[in-house]
């Protein structure tokens, strides 16, 4: 398999490994068809957070399987390139928290699955960074647009137009990662992030994840509009008033996700 599911000591909590760490976990034609299939199971109500690695220690995700690139055969590239968008679009929708670690480079594509996630922690020696201009091409999977959105026009334009394989640190720097870390203490910061994010209701992470997503594109007046409405529509959810109750009873909440 080339995305294996791997075991996790919180229920709730999935992690999908990205197994060809022969290819540095390049992404080909099979692995996006597993993942697509993944990421609708983790939609289901058993998955509460999805976290996301890359097997081998080299790489979380070094690219596109360029093999697959070879004969010029545009049909299939299209294919291929509409189908990643559209997963990867599926993953940035995902109504539930989405955790990228990452050891090693995530370049192209899998730069591209790291920011549609929702956080990233890097360790000292992630490499990222969208250099598709070294092959004569440009990113098609959605990075020009959220690269840049996360850091602005010049930082964007600065990382892509040099193709530059950016530094974890750099990306911490930019607000890009969240954490970096040393390789050995990845795993812990990741779990640490996921098992805060299952002492938050669901509905709620649902409801900001979607704010968080529109807001930049929406007018403010109009945001905050919306920020209200699913205010008030979260506080007439069962997981609304049992928070409210839990904290003035000083126990910790049990939230069911209605």
């Amino acid at each position: 398999m080339a995305l294996i599911e791997i075991s996790h000591p919180h229920p709730g909590v999935r992690q999908l490994l990205f197994n060809r760490p022969d290819k540095l976990n390049a992404l080909s034609t099979p692995l996006m068809a597993e993942f697509d299939r993944a990421l609708d199971d983790a939609a289901g109500p058993d998955v509460r957070v999805l976290v996301l690695r890359g097997a081998g220690g080299k790489a979380f995700v070094a690219g596109a399987d360029i093999a697959e690139y070879q004969g010029g055969k545009r049909t299939q590239f299209i294919a291929f390139q509409k189908n990643s968008r559209r997963v990867f679009d599926k993953l940035e929708r995902l109504p539930k928290p989405v955790i990228c670690a990452i050891d090693g480079f995530a370049l192209g594509g899998g730069f591209e699955i790291a920011l549609c996630c929702d956080i990233i922690i890097v360790s000292d020696q992630a490499r990222l960074g969208l250099p598709e201009g070294r092959l004569g091409l440009c990113p098609g999977g959605g990075g020009t647009v959220r690269l840049t959105r996360a850091v602005g026009k010049f930082a964007a334009s600065d990382i892509m137009l040099a193709g530059w394989h950016m530094s974890g640190r750099r990306a911490h720097e930019l607000g890009i990662a969240a954490e970096v870390t040393a390789p050995e203490a990845l795993t812990d910061a990741v779990l640490q992030r996921a098992r805060a994010s299952l002492k938050i209701a669901p509905l709620a992470l649902a409801e900001m994840k979607r704010l968080i997503r529109e807001g930049p594109e929406t007018p403010v007046e109009a945001a905050k509009s919306h920020e209200q409405a699913a205010l008030f529509g979260l506080f007439s959810t069962g997981d609304g008033q049992e928070g409210i109750e839990a904290f003035v009873e000083k126990r910790d909440p049990v939230f069911k996700g209605e």
